[in-house]
């Protein structure tokens, strides 16, 4: 436990400054040094078992863990001698007389630090001869977890985390020495909200995914920092696609995975499985077209149909789904044509102790904070955004949406929306905290971001009202000093 002391310490020649009781493989990463590991997280606590960052401290007989050792005033560590890489190349070799050399199939492949190690230390040359220890593959855990005991460097991350974070302690280790292997508890199967983590924090391929296994090689992927819309934390994610027609000739399918992004504040390393699995909707059953009654339409005959609401009695039910910027631009609009506004969410779910909240829209707070209120009216003309049941009251309804539903040929007019991976904005979260996500992908089809689809509504009516993302965003955060009283 840290004191909050500062103290001095040399690592590598180099004069570091961090905070008592730090560890030593922590405070060296701060400074940017980096020791290598396989058992350390840091997120998890310290196991000690892998022995790959033990480091040399001058008084000390023996090297010592840098994961277990905290930060002394003057302490003189040394991060990479010739003992010490001679140490960590023992340390793989015997990692390695049991790990399975299936690198080519291996979705770890090009993210699995065994792999850098292997290459860092210079293992071409294996002197091992007897026949591998045989463990069992492919065994089922729940949800989408595939464990494979050969690849296993029993780091213990994951048992770590289930007892540790999500407390719900499904694995354990079984057997002994060679024979050893993480396994299940009789009876239990990983069921938790966060069980996608697991994957994650596997430094090798001995836990792979079910959505994610055979589909794509790791190092074809593009990825794009972002924000999880699925609940009001607005946890930090990355978004990994391929849109390459040469690496990804078979599949319809931009998005291949999501990923936790480290947030201290918000999410730490961690994301639910919410969050993780539910981006199916971006590629999937989308709205490619605007639709006059069930069938498609140009954009140019979209300005001819907003006509037909000019001067008539009109709500727009602006959603929790959209950018600061594009709320801050509809509500301007709406207040320029005098129609009354008001917005839509979907309704609240389960939350827990560590980071789902039961508010499952991204952007309520900036809602609230721009006055609208969570109400619906009678009348004629309804504009409604993400969720349809808001304009079951009225009788003239135009839909801005991004997938389809049953009974779109009731409504007057459909206008295909991007959706988040498709665009870049700022969320509010229910904490307060503004969080940009950016653009991943270009909107399929002829889908427009909400801003755009707002310009078109102004050209219709004669406005010039142009769609001004920075500046949308300038008024925003004025709105959002007023309401935070900074």
């Amino acid at each position: 436990m840290s004191s909050g002391k500062r103290v001095k310490i040399i690592i590598d020649g180099r004069e570091v400054e961090t905070v008592a009781g730090t560890l030593l493989i922590k405070a060296a990463e701060d400074a940017g040094i980096y020791i290598p590991r396989l058992c350390y997280h840091e997120g998890l606590r310290p196991d000690g078992n892998c022995r790959m960052c033990l480091v040399e401290v001058e008084g000390m007989r023996k090297p010592v863990p840098a994961c277990m050792t905290p930060v002394k005033e003057g302490m003189v560590v040394k991060t990479d001698t010739p003992a010490l890489r001679e140490h960590r190349k023992k340390v793989l070799e015997f990692i390695l007389t049991t790990h399975p050399m299936d690198c080519p199939i291996c979705d770890q492949a090009g993210e699995c630090v065994l792999q850098d190690y292997y290459f860092t230390y210079s293992l071409e040359d294996r002197r091992y001869k007897e026949e591998r220890e045989r463990k069992p593959k492919r065994v089922y855990w729940g949800k989408n977890l595939v464990y494979d005991a050969e690849r296993c460097i029993l780091c213990r991350r994951c048992v770590r985390f289930l007892d540790h974070v999500t407390k719900t302690g499904e694995l354990g280790v079984f057997e002994r020495g060679v024979h050893s292997y993480i396994g299940l508890f009789d009876g239990r199967k990983i069921e938790n909200n966060y069980s996608g983590n697991l994957v994650d924090l596997c430094p090798v391929g001995a836990i792979t995914d079910l959505d994610f296994r055979f589909k794509m090689r790791v190092w074809f992927l593009e990825r794009t920092p972002s924000v999880c819309p699925f609940c009001a934390r607005g946890c930090n994610i990355e978004i990994h696609t391929n849109t390459n027609p040469l690496t990804n000739r078979f599949s319809r399918q931009r998005v291949f995975r999501i990923k936790p992004r480290k947030n201290l504040q918000i999410n730490r390393w961690w994301i639910c499985d919410e969050g993780r699995y539910s981006y199916r909707f971006i590629d999937e059953n989308r709205i490619l077209r605007p639709m006059i009654k069930g069938r498609e339409t140009t954009w140019e005959a979209v300005s001819k149909k907003l006509r037909e609401i000019i001067g008539r009695d009109v709500r727009v039910y602006l959603s929790a789904w959209m950018s600061n910027e594009e709320l801050v631009y509809w509500k301007r609009l709406a207040d320029f044509l005098k129609w009354k506004a008001s917005f839509v969410r979907k309704p609240d779910g389960d939350e827990d102790a560590l980071l789902r909240v039961k508010d499952k829209n991204p952007n309520t707070l900036t809602c609230k904070i721009l006055g609208l209120e969570e109400e619906g009216g009678q009348e004629e003309v309804a504009v409604v955004f993400h969720f349809p049941w808001a304009g079951e009251k009225h009788s003239f309804k135009i839909g801005i949406f991004t997938n389809s539903f049953e009974g779109m040929e009731e409504w007057d007019l459909i206008l295909p929306a991007a959706t988040f991976a498709e665009k870049e904005g700022h969320w509010t979260n229910f904490q307060g905290l503004i969080q940009k996500f950016h653009q991943a992908l270009q909107p399929l089809g002829e889908s427009r971001e909400e801003g755009e689809i707002g310009e078109v509504f102004a050209s219709a009516f004669g406005i010039h009202m142009p769609w001004e993302r920075e500046a949308m965003e300038r008024e925003f955060e004025k709105e959002h000093r007023k309401w935070s009283g900074k």
